[in-house]
């Protein structure tokens, strides 16, 4: 799997670690590890603002969210 990696600052404070990958099976598959790991889905993988993403929680500022950069 291929990706980058950058930081989001949403409203109130809120920060996300963005993980871009290649494909919507790359978030898919992210995801479900994550979920896995024992870390609560924010929202599960859909088209947000046009962009096929998902976001976990880490703490109660900090999120992780997965991006496919190509459809």
């Amino acid at each position: 799997m291929e990706g980058k990696i950058f930081i989001e600052e949403g409203k109130d404070g809120f920060l996300c670690i963005v993980f871009a990958v290649k494909q919507k099976r790359d978030v898919n598959g992210l995801t479900l590890d994550m979920i896995g790991l024992g870390l609560d889905a924010l929202y599960e993988p859909r088209i947000v603002s046009g962009r096929y993403e998902s976001c976990v929680i880490c703490s109660e500022k900090i999120g992780i969210k997965i991006v496919a950069y190509q459809q």
